[in-house]
């Protein structure tokens, strides 16, 4: 039984982080295993420190909209240096003598945090490693009632609905494959084991292990949040659980961006008679990233909220095939 590290087949990779993070429910019949595998939970609480070596290039190239200090860790003034343009190129210019100081201050932050036991910088808005958490989340009790059930249902239709008309009207059908791998991963990720040994999808499944862990220890929200969960990010910025939250669906954005890029090189055929249009491709490239996180974000929130509420298999498949339906049926 997970959680039991007495039982037959348990190693360092497979044995849930009892002592590492929290004491999680425990498996039920008919429902998911929300396992944390201290393999995922030794990626997810580390300390990395900043480099000049990448702070310095990003200053470089995205310094006027302040890339180098969103990459400090500094949401702020990376913000209004993004509004001013860098202050006019001015505070752009002052900021390669600042550089050194401000990645030695968050080194140094990070290193005490790691002496302390404290989670990482990144990660200040959940508990520490050593921390013992309740049996379930502790926004269950006010995510459980069959109301806000049905309102979440209502958040699946217009999210798989609005993928649907997007793709339909712009012709980019790559999201609605990442969102469904996303809806595989989530189902498949609690009830089968052998999915975190397999080679290529077990990079998945512990991105579907770190989602759920920051969805169990941060409230997912309600229907309304959720149903604009993209726009409430954007004034969120400033905000390290929301930042967080964007990044790991950026994450998923960016590996399927990626892949179906590798495939329209391979069908463009480089080199071909006829050439390759860089603009398009370009357009493509983001169109589908920032789709799969718009999309991704409101069904994978939804989908992990029930999950950790430990409710019944028929509930997430229910869920999972209103956002199917309601693709289909925007798609066409």
């Amino acid at each position: 039984m997970p959680g039991d590290p007495s039982g037959p087949g348990t190693s360092d990779e497979t044995l849930l982080g009892i002592s590492a993070l929290h004491q999680g429910p425990p498996r039920v019949p008919g429902r998911g295993d929300l396992d944390f595998s201290r393999a995922v939970l030794d990626q997810l609480y580390s300390y990395p420190p900043k480099r000049e070596a990448i702070a310095y290039p990003l200053w470089l190239v995205t310094g006027v909209f302040g890339g180098h200090r969103f990459y400090l860790d500094r949401p702020g003034t990376g913000l209004l240096m993004l509004l001013t343009l860098g202050g006019g190129g001015l505070w752009w210019l002052v900021d390669v003598l600042l550089i050194p100081r401000m990645v030695r201050k968050f080194n140094e932050d990070q290193a005490r945090r790691q002496f302390l036991g404290q989670a990482p910088r990144q990660l200040a808005f959940m508990p520490a490693k050593g921390e013992t958490l309740p049996p379930e989340p502790h926004w269950a009790a006010k995510r459980r009632t069959r109301g806000r059930l049905v309102a979440d249902a209502v958040v699946m239709m217009l999210a798989g609905g609005s993928m649907g008309a997007f793709a339909s009207g712009f012709g980019i059908y790559e999201p609605i494959i990442a969102v469904l791998a996303l809806i595989a991963i989530t189902l498949l990720g609690t009830r089968w084991d052998a999915l975190s040994k397999l080679p290529l999808l077990r990079g998945f499944d512990r991105w579907a292990h770190r989602l759920r862990l920051f969805y169990y220890t941060n409230d997912p929200g309600g229907a309304v949040s959720l149903a604009f969960r993209q726009v409430l990010a954007m004034f969120a910025i400033l905000r390290r659980r929301r930042r967080a939250e964007a990044k790991l669906y950026l994450q998923l954005g960016a590996w399927f961006t990626i892949i179906f890029t590798v495939f329209d090189l391979i069908e463009a055929g480089i080199g071909g008679p006829g050439g390759l249009d860089l603009g398009s491709l370009a357009l493509d490239y983001f169109q589908t990233f920032f789709a799969t996180y718009a999309f991704a974000a409101p069904i994978g929130a939804v989908l992990n909220k029930h999950v950790l509420l430990q409710r019944s298999d028929r509930v997430i498949w229910a869920l999972s095939g209103v956002a199917v339906v309601f693709i289909a049926t925007g798609l066409f």
